[in-house]
Formats: C-alpha cells, sequence, structure tokens
C-alpha cells in the first residue's frame, strides 16, 4: 500500500516540513525517527543499525525486555541519532491512538531541543499498522510544531515506509 503525498514542502512555525522518497539512511539529518511497538517488535531492521557485540549479549537485551508505553519515545545516541518512537501496541485495540502520535511528537520536538537536532527525519508516525490518515498526523504535525516555541527542528523530512 503505497501513499504518495504530493504537498509541496510546507512551513509550520520556524520548521520546514519537506516529504521525500530518499531512503532515511542516506539523508544528511542529525536524527532518524523509527515507529515501533511497545514491544519493539514491528518492522523491519532498524534505519541506523546497532551494533550488538555478541550473540550473548543480543540473547540478554532481549530476556531483559520491559515493554515501553505507548507515547514515548526512546533516544539511542548514534550517529544521526535514533528516536524509537512508541507509536503502537499490539495488545490494545486500535492498534494506534492519535493521543499517543501527539505524545510523541511533543516529545520528539523536546528532544530536538535538547540535543540541538536541526533536521530530523520520520515517517508519518502511526500511519503505517495504525488507522490513522496522512491528512491527520500531517495536520497534527503542524499544530504542535505551530505551538513549539523552540526553533528545533529546523527542517523535517517526512520520509515514505521503504516497500519490502
Amino acid at each position: 500500500m503505497t501513499h504518495h503525498i504530493k504537498q509541496l514542502d510546507r512551513i509550520a512555525g520556524n520548521t520546514i516540513i519537506q516529504f521525500t522518497n530518499v531512503d532515511p539512511a542516506k539523508l544528511k539529518v542529525d536524527a532518524v525517527v523509527e515507529e515501533q511497538d511497545t514491544n519493539l517488535l514491528l518492522g523491519k531492521a532498524p534505519v541506523i543499525m546497532e551494533t550488538v557485540e555478541s550473540f550473548s549479549a543480543m540473547v540478554e537485551q532481549m530476556e531483559q525486555q520491559i515493554r515501553e508505553i505507548p507515547g514515548s519515545v526512546i533516544v539511542k545516541k548514534s550517529k544521526p541519532k535514533r528516536l524509537i518512537a512508541i507509536v503502537y501496541d499490539v495488545d490494545h485495540t486500535p492498534i494506534c491512538e492519535e493521543a499517543w502520535v501527539k505524545e510523541v511528537m511533543q516529545k520528539i520536538f523536546s528532544e530536538c531541543y535538547k540535543y540541538k537536532i536541526n533536521v530530523i527525519a520520520m515517517p508519518l508516525l502511526g500511519t503505517t499498522y495504525g488507522k490513522l490518515t496522512d491528512e491527520t498526523i500531517i495536520q497534527l504535525l503542524q499544530e504542535i510544531l505551530l505551538k513549539n516555541r523552540h526553533h528545533n527542528p529546523k527542517k523535517i523530512f517526512i520520509y515514505e515506509k521503504q516497500e519490502d
């Protein structure tokens, strides 16, 4: 299911929103947002790979798995930074709530401020597995950016989900 968004770039508050088909790993950004579920199981491999030293370390990591809370953001200090947005809960109906996406966006922008992140790449959160529409998410994004008093991020690339 490919939905192409043919809007022009938008400006919301101090931030330019640009739609792109470029693989997020190839964009020059300070951080990449990836959407995940509470168990961190959804989707394919992350955009930016994390190195796990050994198999035993990986197993240990899996055993220590704590369920994440919808609406939370995990910051991985790789280069570029990875912001893991918890917008899905597979044990919940619906799998995604607009309120979680809103909370996640607000947290992403406060992380941008905290880490002085100017350019981020993010998908349209909640639209891949959730029932939320692109329009809903774009509108939500614009509303939050207009209220966002910080000047970070300066630019957001909205990337499309990479097809398998």
